[in-house]
């Protein structure tokens, strides 16, 4: 019996595209919407897998699932396009991933993150889990909370942070010298805030839990990996896009093709071989 995933946009070309994207899954069964409401009615009857939505504003379709669900506990994937990026809003127990609409388009990507992000979904239910995985805890007590949306919202709050910074750029001239000391202990504040180690522990306990063994024997193979490499290559384990990485790192994505690349020479990889799927197979 095929799985059912959802797909709601309110414009063909983008429905179109999406469908083609993931022609080859052929273990699920896909069904369509274009309007909010047949999104609503389907996602109570058929009780799909996923659902993925590619709407104008995504945030409203968000809405009206927890207004029309009382338990609405489906995993959601957020299609966007570059002017629509911006923060979503959703209640403390929903898993909501992003990704880029174009980016998502290009070769395999999206078929090869929405099957990363059902098996993460699998892993995070309990289904086919190595007896390595032993939830504990504050992890153990939802495992329904992803570990992309738990690294997005580390974004989001860099985002903020990253806006403070700007505007107390903007005060720092226009102030006396008492203000301008307070305004600095600010900003160094912010700047450990950033490194703070923790956030890097609780991923990496998260991380763990999922991918058992994958930083230890990453690790071992190529102990010259930075703490930023490990970062990297859990991401990219993960099925991030580049578009998702580039924004917890703060960077551009000239610098992502960047780090890439020096990752690729660090573990010797021939130039034909891609990272992403390296990473993939590593240790699983």
């Amino acid at each position: 019996m095929h799985e059912h995933i959802l797909i709601g946009s309110d414009t063909s070309v983008s429905l179109a595209a999406i469908l083609k994207s993931l022609q080859t899954m052929n273990q699920y069964s896909f069904i369509t919407a274009t309007r909010v409401s047949d999104i609503l009615q389907l996602s109570k009857s058929i009780q799909p897998t996923l659902i993925i939505l590619s709407f104008r504003d995504n945030q409203n379709v968000i809405n009206s699932l927890l207004s029309y669900h009382k338990e609405f506990a489906i995993p959601i994937v957020c299609l966007h396009t570059n002017n629509q990026y911006r923060e979503l809003k959703v209640r403390e127990n929903m898993v909501v991933f992003r990704q880029l609409f174009e980016y998502g388009m290009q070769s395999n990507n999206l078929i090869t993150n929405i099957l990363g992000i059902l098996k993460l979904m699998k892993n995070a239910q309990g289904v086919s889990i190595s007896k390595t995985f032993v939830p504990k805890g504050k992890f153990a007590q939802d495992q329904s909370k992803d570990l992309t949306r738990y690294t997005l919202e580390l974004d989001q709050k860099k985002a903020v942070l990253d806006k403070i910074k700007e505007r107390i750029k903007q005060l720092y001239g226009v102030v006396d010298a008492t203000t301008k000391t307070k305004l600095m202990s600010i900003v160094n504040t912010i700047k450990m805030t950033h490194n703070d180690r923790k956030h890097w522990d609780d991923f990496k306990h998260y991380f763990e839990n999922i991918n058992p063994n994958f930083i230890k024997t990453l690790s071992a193979k190529y102990p010259c990996l930075t703490a930023k490499d490990l970062k990297y290559c859990c991401y990219l384990k993960m099925n991030m896009s580049n578009e998702d990485i580039r924004l917890i790192f703060g960077i551009n994505q000239e610098s992502v093709r960047t780090h890439k690349y020096r990752l690729k020479k660090k573990m010797v990889l021939e130039k034909h071989q891609d990272l992403r799927n390296y990473l993939q197979t590593f240790a699983n």
